[in-house]
């Protein structure tokens, strides 16, 4: 398919482009004068002709590379078209680029011989052009045409090449059909490869085809600047970019292009000195952008001998690092390197070209198209054997992948049954050296809490548990009774049954006031023979009188002792919160001077805080 393309292509192109029936190459009759300063006129020039100083070209087309003179063309009329019965002839320049154009044409005059001037080029708005064409076209009545010679100036600032064809008017219509059918199949095919890659692009968010995309859509935009149909269609206003947007264009398609063939040849990680080597392109195509597109600094010439020389450096590099990934197994290359091959050859030829080192004909005027159009179909074909490429490789290792896998998960699954084992035997070990902790925890909290005698809150808990209680007595609105309780004739008890029979002694008694007071009151040892009660949610203080009573009395009861019988008494301080003070210290002092107090007197059994 890829043949019978290129087959396809060449044959289109060459009855396109060459000489057709009808048409005669001036070249093959004319002799050439330069100017190098670019400033002489018609009539130094006739006179430098008639020195001598005009040479024979002998070629159909010339080309005078990369120059900056001006060259006068002159010629007759051909004697196969000057018996020619036609009232017109039509003069067609196919090279847009030319910057400035002038023919003089002779024609007999009351006076002798005149020379009329017909100007062209593309530094002149395309409205002032007498036919619109993407060519430079004049048209030359035979009418009163005289026998002498016609001359024709051509001078641009970059390659001049001047293919001019003498046209009878229809030959020339019937020719520009069948160009224009041609370059609508060669730009429409570049347009469909264009929107099938981009669509892709912004399928895959691949960026090797973003810089594809960018490649094509430069090469594309000048290739239209060079045929002239850009100065026809997309810009035909400004003149200024007329003359620049072709080397901007160039450069850009050099700079995307450098950059597709680095990512999918995967450069960097192939070879240092290409990579440093396309590195080194890339600024140097971005920079011919900017020169090119701005005017600024660097010659228009300049920059476009650069660009060939350049591109030519950057295919030869490409093309070796294509075969090297080839050797090295990679299948996209292959296309690649077809693509890159052709297009190599046709912007060597160009540039030869360019250099008039090689003739101007139809392969070295159009092997950009060519290329270009071999480029775009074999990249993307390239591009389709890549993902091709990734699928297999992606699809091994999966099968890799999968049985690796399989026999990982085997193996998982018999040491997670391991695991599971030794997890439940140590989640026992652990729950009973939790269970131990939670024991040993609780029984230290229990320590630091209690008193170790009776059991009962110790001064530390008791100073805790009436914070709370009078946080709660003040949220409710309630009052809170502190009862400090200190026993009467204990020390003779202990004195007289010694510390053993002091603290059963004290044992019992702190029995006896748990079952003394509410469920929601707290008996706490203060210390000694000194025990605290606190009871909340009182409405009243009076309230509190019964639970002292109640205490006095069973305190009062007869203690058994080893078979002995003893009797205790208890005298009590009750202090009031908020009544007598509205801390805890407060309230404690007051309780232990109202116990005084009533131990002073005797036969009271409690008394309450008096500040008397």
């Amino acid at each position: 398919m890829i043949r019978l393309f290129l087959v396809v292509l060449l044959l289109a192109f060459g009855a396109g482009v060459r000489g057709e029936a009808g048409a005669v190459p001036i070249g093959r009759y004319a002799e050439v004068f330069e100017d190098p300063a670019g400033a002489l006129g018609l009539s130094e020039v006739m006179a430098a002709g008639e020195r001598g100083g005009f040479a024979r070209l002998g070629v159909d087309v010339p080309n005078f590379g990369y120059t900056y003179s001006a060259f006068w063309l002159r010629f007759g009329l051909p004697s196969e078209t000057g018996r020619l019965p036609v009232p017109m002839l039509v003069l067609e320049i196919r090279f847009p680029s030319i910057d400035s154009i002038e023919l003089h044409v002779p024609y007999r005059g009351t006076v002798g011989i005149e020379y009329r001037m017909q100007q062209a080029g593309d530094l002149r708005p395309w409205d002032t052009r007498e036919v619109k064409h993407r060519n430079h076209v004049f048209r030359i009545p035979t009418t009163g045409l005289a026998d002498a010679p016609t001359y024709l100036r051509v001078q641009t600032r970059s390659v001049l090449t001047v293919p001019a064809f003498l046209w009878r008017p229809e030959a020339l219509i019937a020719s520009d059909r069948n160009a224009q059918l041609l370059y609508g199949m060669f730009y429409g095919l570049v347009i469909a490869l264009f929107l099938y890659n981009l669509m892709l692009f912004l399928a895959l968010r691949d960026r090797i085809y973003m810089w594809y995309v960018l490649y094509v859509a430069s090469f594309g935009i000048g290739l239209a600047a060079f045929d002239g149909l850009a100065f026809q269609y997309l810009w035909p206003e400004s003149v200024w970019w007329a003359n620049h947007a072709l080397g901007a264009a160039l450069c850009a398609t050099l700079f995307f292009g450098t950059q597709f063939a680095r990512s999918f040849l995967d450069i960097p990680s192939r070879t240092v000195f290409a990579n440093r080597f396309m590195l080194a392109v890339l600024v140097l195509s971005g920079a011919g952008v900017f020169f090119a597109a701005t005017g600024l600094l660097v010659p228009y010439g300049t920059i476009m001998r650069t660009l060939s020389a350049v591109a030519c450096a950057t295919a030869g590099m490409v093309l070796y690092v294509a075969v090297r990934a080839l050797l090295d197994g990679y299948r996209p290359a292959r296309f690649f390197l077809l693509a890159w091959s052709a297009l190599l050859v046709f912007i060597a030829l160009g540039a030869l070209r360019n250099f008039a080192i090689v003739p101007t004909h139809f392969l070295t005027v159009n092997g950009l198209h060519i290329g270009l159009a071999l480029d775009v179909v074999l990249l993307s074909f390239a591009l389709a054997d890549r993902i091709s490429s990734d699928k297999r490789e992606k699809e091994a290792a999966q099968g890799d992948a999968l049985a690796s896998r399989t026999a990982l998960l085997e193996a998982t699954q018999t040491n997670e049954r391991e695991l599971e084992r030794r997890i439940a035997a140590r989640t026992a070990e652990l729950n009973r050296a939790n269970e131990q902790l939670r024991d040993q925890e609780q029984h230290l909290r229990h320590l630091a809490q209690h008193d170790p005698l009776t059991g009962l809150p110790n001064r530390l808990s008791m100073q805790q548990r009436l914070a709370l209680a009078m946080e709660y007595a003040k949220r409710n609105r309630k009052k809170l009774a502190v009862m400090m309780v200190d026993l009467d004739g204990f020390k003779s008890l202990n004195d007289t049954r010694g510390h053993r029979g002091g603290d059963y002694a004290l044992m019992q008694i702190a029995g006896r006031l748990r079952t003394s007071v509410r469920g929601s009151d707290t008996v706490a040892r203060y210390g000694g023979d000194e025990f605290v009660v606190l009871a909340g949610e009182l409405d009243r203080a009076e309230d509190v009188s019964s639970i002292a009573e109640k205490i006095a009395d069973m305190v009062s009861l007869p203690l058994s002792i080893d078979g002995a019988t003893h009797n205790l008494s208890c005298s009590i301080g009750i202090s009031v919160y908020p009544d007598d003070a509205e801390d805890a210290e407060g309230l404690i002092e007051r309780a232990d001077r109202a116990m005084y107090a009533s131990k002073a007197a005797g036969a009271r059994r409690y008394a309450f805080f008096s500040p008397s």
